[in-house]
């Protein structure tokens, strides 16, 4: 593993605009990712964590070109060159990033045999001579993730929900990517067949020298996952520190809100868990910090100023309660 920086992201936007009329005119706009900044580096896994309507899956399906941004930037670097996925890029540049969909049951095609879905990718690269070596490398790799090699030629609807997403996770390492996106990979998954996914996915990490982008909903899962935890609310990033840091202590309200549903609270915190209602709709994002109408720690300042994340105490906050201008404020008053 090296300490290269893989990924950059600055500044990104993905506004999505809401139509209304005979003219379809814009009235409107859901920003679903509002100025993101992100880095990471190769061999480095990264979860991002959130409500659901939090922006999760728009970010990752952004990031491997998969939608256009706003604004911003997203730099991959591949073989130290940089490339912005979205746009034209060589063809081994964009298969070295992949994506594993959410739902298995819908991101194989049914009409395909399992063989005609993987081959696709490796026929387009040319990756082999013979139609037999490329069967055969299908054949070791369904292996690998603890499938039969006859596998390869019965359809989807043969297969239980784990069995197909351990054959999109085929699809997605067969042309050898550095960087792959796993968006709520095992969430309509039986909870027994979660753990077996997750425990290859690792495995699969370790094996092939991949970075993961771990999209999810559920803090325990992201701490397994990733080296960082990210927390994204109402597209921004609200938080960002090492996994056990950010579990043992977080920093942001909206943080602590996330870990209350699965770490037992202790007494001392009680209160600062406490926090109420339901995300504002992301057509109508409040002003100031976008988590005040929620958060039991507001200040006058928070409904006014959006916060910057900044350092603070060896995590990236977006928090006036550890931001410059709360510092102002106090030593004014």
């Amino acid at each position: 593993m090296n300490n290269e920086e893989l990924l950059n992201i600055k500044d990104l936007k993905v506004y999505f605009p809401i139509r209304k009329g005979i003219f379809l005119q814009t009235v409107g706009y859901i920003k679903a990712v509002d100025g993101v900044d992100l880095q990471i580096k190769s061999g480095e896994n990264l979860s991002v964590v959130g409500e659901s309507g939090s922006g999760k899956t728009t970010l990752g399906k952004t990031i491997v070109g998969l939608i256009k941004p706003t604004g911003g930037k997203v730099a991959y670097n591949y073989n130290g060159k940089s490339f912005e996925l979205f746009r034209s890029v060589p063809i081994n540049v964009r298969q070295s990033v992949q994506m594993i969909f959410q739902d298995p049951f819908s991101s194989l095609n049914p009409r395909l045999k399992i063989v005609d879905t993987l081959k696709e990718a490796l026929e387009i690269r040319k990756m082999f001579r013979t139609k037999r070596e490329m069967i055969d490398y299908l054949g070791t790799l369904l292996e690998k993730v603890g499938l039969k090699r006859e596998y390869l030629y019965r359809y989807p609807h043969e297969f239980s929900g784990g069995q197909r997403q351990r054959i999109s996770i085929v699809r997605a390492i067969s042309v050898k990517p550095k960087f792959i996106v796993l968006d709520e990979p095992t969430s309509s998954l039986d909870v027994s067949v979660q753990a077996q996914v997750i425990n290859l996915l690792k495995e699969l990490q370790r094996e092939l020298n991949l970075t993961y982008f771990f999209i999810t909903h559920n803090v325990a899962i992201a701490k397994y996952i990733g080296q960082k935890i990210a927390v994204m609310y109402l597209g921004k990033i609200v938080e960002i520190n090492d996994s056990e840091n950010l579990i043992n202590s977080p920093f942001h309200p909206y943080t602590r809100l996330l870990l209350s549903a699965v770490v037992e609270p202790k007494i001392e915190h009680e209160k600062e868990i406490k926090v109420g209602g339901e995300p504002p709709s992301p057509v109508n994002v409040p002003s100031g910090c976008r988590f005040h109408t929620r958060c039991p720690f507001a200040m006058k300042i928070c409904e006014e100023v959006e916060p910057d994340l900044v350092e603070y105490g060896g995590a990236f906050v977006a928090c006036h309660l550890y931001s410059k201008e709360r510092t102002k404020q106090i030593e004014k008053s």
